[in-house]
């Protein structure tokens, strides 16, 4: 093609013109500086001879006047930098300027003059002579009056190249200027003339640039009957596919996109050395500071992870990493290479999926469920506990007021009832572990509790233990049963206690708190609300987390055989979360541990105790009806209330004592009730003895309660509460009560 013929000759001719051009000056210059160079050269050896014949009289004499107004003389020539005359000897007579040091130089009086070179100047020696008369030298010479040359010293002359640089430098901008002015006019004109050839094309070339910076531009085709015209219709008709193709791939890009940065998965993409190149939204969310894949694990065999991605991928597989804040984070991960065309790995397309809280919810849910099975087995046994000890602890209590103290029985009533009762206290820990301890549900001060339990622990702890104590002043009251509240905060101090062996510091607080920071609520799983917050710190040993996960376990326990029965902090669990409460915990080792409880606030004003006794004249006596299915407990029952002129009934279950009441109901003055009894339970014989006489008094007795299902019986006239097992004054004092009543 023409266009393509002219092209090449263009390219071609530039070029040689170029290299003619650079050529031609580079001789020229070399050719100038070399005649430039041998004229210098020759005119510093002229005056450096000129200055060898004048130096003659300066030397011989030695005078340093002479000496300096031949240097002065010979410096009035411009190239000269510096002048020195020498002795024969070449030490120096007078100089001025500096010039190669002569000791070092190899000159012989031989030769006329000497140079050396240096990137700054030329430096000219020349030998000076001088010529004496030699008389009678010997009866041998024929010549007795002829002159000889003697030499007597040098001339050294340095000259500046500083001229003949810039003498240079002159030549070189000059011809380098004539090149380029030659070589730029050749290519203009060349290209003057081949530009309007290839015209069309520029215009093409611009269109493909346009295309590839997003343009779709289109070609305005004047001619299509050469190449460059059927060239032209082709590219607009590629600019049109191109576009259409574009706008399909936009969207769906888009769509692409929008999928990657909603999904709930969290999605990476990896070089082949497992630096993270790309995430979406939910990995930021994450992990947003993470740069390496080995650098989100957290355990220690991290680098392993990229191997076995490398060979055979990671799927589903469940993983710890570390969230960007540095908490661990369970994960079911997946991991996939990516290859190239000759099966190199080039990357890694992974994604995870944040397992943590479903991990979480499933742990708390069998901690529930298992805490719950071990609640309603442990309810189960202290109810049958209870109603075993009832007539141990009752007897016992009959029997030790019927000897005197120095009786030789009365020491082994007294240890039987003593056993008897820390038999009773365990059972009391069980019921408070199985959530079945609240009796009496009051609004009270939680600082009078405080205060009752720190009154205690000052007498009882060792005085190596400081107790600190903080109470906020006019906090709102809770609502609870106080007995068992003091418990659970005693057990809080003492296994306080027991994590100092060596002493420390016990501090207590109380405060409002109001919960309502979701990430907080998230993170101690507590509904939002008012609290009466109640906190127990100590100074001791800590605990790592492995032990912490099992504190509030029933019967676990860290401390000696026969030092604890594990149950302590399992019961403060149970009755926290029966009064409606949350517990969270903090400890670290060697650090000490911090217990909070969070005791829902309650409403209204505080209630006034009730008093145990009535400031009324107590019945000497009158008949009761005991209900029980246990037999041991109804004889216990007969034979106490008989032995202080009581008339008893006795009843197996409800059905019969609901009979036995309905025959006898002008003359039963008081009903014992037990609420769990085999064919007919307590709460339904309440209701039916009600329905014969709805003033009739009723003592509720069992060896544990529901909040709920006390609240309704007091609401519908119980006449008190009686807790098994108990002694025989106590079922004497609370018969007394409800008939007093």
């Amino acid at each position: 093609m023409r266009l393509t013929f002219r092209k090449k000759a263009l390219l071609f001719i530039i070029p040689i013109l170029i290299i003619v051009s650079v050529v031609y000056t580079y001789e020229s210059i070399r050719m100038e500086k070399h005649i430039m160079r041998t004229e210098i050269i020759k005119r510093s050896e002229v005056i450096t001879a000129f200055a060898g014949k004048t130096g003659e009289l300066p030397i011989l004499s030695g005078n340093p006047e002479l000496l300096k107004r031949a240097i002065s003389y010979l410096k009035t020539a411009s190239d000269i930098v510096s002048v020195a005359f020498y002795d024969s000897r070449m030490e120096v007579l007078m100089k001025e300027g500096l010039l190669v040091s002569h000791k070092s130089l190899k000159i012989s009086p031989d030769a006329p003059v000497t140079f050396f070179e240096t990137d700054d100047r030329f430096d000219f020696y020349t030998p000076v002579f001088t010529v004496k008369s030699v008389e009678d030298i010997g009866i041998f010479q024929e010549d007795s009056g002829r002159h000889i040359k003697e030499h007597i010293g040098w001339v050294g002359i340095g000259f500046s190249k500083s001229t003949m640089k810039e003498t240079e430098r002159r030549i070189v901008l000059r011809d380098l200027m004539l090149a380029i002015i030659f070589s730029s006019a050749s290519s203009i004109l060349a290209y003057f003339l081949i530009t309007i050839a290839v015209r069309p094309l520029m215009v093409l070339l611009n269109a493909v640039k346009r295309l590839k910076e997003g343009e779709y531009p289109e070609i305005k085709v004047e001619s299509s009957s050469d190449e460059i015209g059927t060239l032209a219709a082709e590219f607009n008709r590629m600019t049109v596919a191109i576009k259409d193709r574009e706008s399909r791939l936009i969207e769906s890009e888009k769509k692409m996109h929008d999928l990657f940065e909603r999904v709930e998965h969290a999605i990476f993409r990896l070089d082949k050395e497992g630096a993270i190149i790309e995430t979406n939204r939910k990995f930021d969310e994450l992990c947003g500071g993470a740069n390496e894949f080995c650098g989100l694990f957290t355990s220690h065999m991290n680098g392993l992870r990229l191997q076995k991605a490398a060979s055979a991928g990671i799927k589903n597989s469940e993983e710890r990493i570390m969230d960007s804040a540095g908490n661990d984070l369970i994960v079911i991960m997946s991991v996939y290479p990516e290859f190239d065309e000759h099966g190199n790995i080039t990357g890694f397309d992974g994604y995870f999926v944040d397992m943590t809280e479903k991990k979480r919810l499933e742990e708390t849910l069998m901690q529930t469920q298992k805490l719950d099975s071990l609640g309603m087995l442990a309810g189960g046994i202290a109810h049958d506990f209870n109603n075993i000890l009832t007539g141990v602890l009752g007897y016992a209590s009959l029997s030790k007021s019927m000897v005197t103290e120095g009786d030789r029985l009365y020491k082994y009533i007294d240890t039987i009832e003593k056993s008897a009762s820390r038999a009773a206290s365990l059972a009391q820990q069980l019921l408070g572990f199985a959530r079945k301890g609240k009796y009496f549900m009051t609004k009270m001060p939680i600082n009078d509790l405080v205060k009752e339990v720190i009154a205690f622990l000052r007498e009882t702890f060792d005085r190596s233990i400081t107790i600190v104590v903080d109470t906020e002043e006019n906090l709102p009251p809770i609502e609870g049963d106080s007995n068992q509240l003091y418990q659970a905060i005693m057990n809080l101090c003492i296994n306080a206690r027991d994590a100092m062996p060596e002493g420390g510091r016990l501090y207590i607080k109380t405060e409002f708190y109001l919960l309502h920071d979701e990430k907080v609520v998230d993170f101690f799983q507590i509904p939002p609300g008012e609290y009466i917050r109640v906190s127990v710190t100590d100074t001791g040993v800590g605990m790592p987390p492995e032990v912490k996960k099992k504190i509030f376990e029933p019967f676990y326990t860290t401390k000696g055989i026969g030092k604890g029965t594990g149950l302590g902090l399992a019961m403060v669990y149970g009755i926290i979360k029966n009064h409606g409460g949350h517990i969270n915990v903090y400890s670290e080792p060697g650090l000490g541990t911090t217990v909070r409880l969070y005791l829902p606030k309650a409403e209204g004003e505080v209630e006034e105790k009730r008093r145990d006794t009535v400031m009324r004249e107590r019945p000497k006596k009158g008949t009761v009806l005991l209900i029980d299915d246990e037999e041991v407990v109804r004889e216990l029952g007969k034979d106490i209330l008989e032995a202080y002129d009581y008339d008893v009934m006795l009843a197996v279950h409800g059905n019969e004592g609901v009979r036995i009441f309905n025959e006898n109901k002008e003359r039963i003055d008081l009903v014992i009730l037990d609420m769990v009894m085999p064919e007919k339970g307590g709460r339904q014989t309440f209701k039916e003895i009600k329905s014969l006489k709805p003033d009739a008094k009723i003592l509720i007795c069992s060896g544990y309660g529901e909040e709920q299902y006390f609240y309704e019986l007091f609401e519908s006239g119980a006449a008190g509460f009686l807790q098994k097992p108990f002694q025989h004054t106590e079922l004497l004092s609370k018969v007394e009560d409800a008939m007093a009543r």
